[in-house]
Formats: structure tokens, sequence, C-alpha cells
């Protein structure tokens, strides 16, 4: 693997950490909150990517 490889590879699985930290947050606070945030956060990531704010 090259570097750039890593680096976007270590990009993404932050990426991953970090909406799963906040779905799991709000889960903490109200069960259905969790999956409401982290489908919010997951849809926004995806119209990012599609629009090619990547």
């Amino acid at each position: 693997m090259t570097s750039k490889t890593l680096a976007v590879l270590a990009r993404d699985a932050a990426g991953v950490l970090s909406v799963a930290s906040v779905a799991y947050g709000a889960w903490l606070i109200y069960p259905p909150a969790g999956f409401i945030v982290g489908g919010l956060l997951i849809l926004a990531g995806v119209l990012a990517v599609a629009r090619g704010g990547d």
C-alpha cells in the first residue's frame, strides 16, 4: 500500500468512528435519537459524495 492509500483509509476510518461516536452519544441520551442521528449523518455523507464533495 502506498502512503496516499493509507491516508485515505485513515481519513475514512476517522469519519466512520466519528459518526458512530455521535450516534452512540445521542443513543445514550434517548435511544431512538441514536438511530435518527446516525441515519442523518450517513445520509449527509452519501449526498456529499454524490455531489462531488469528497
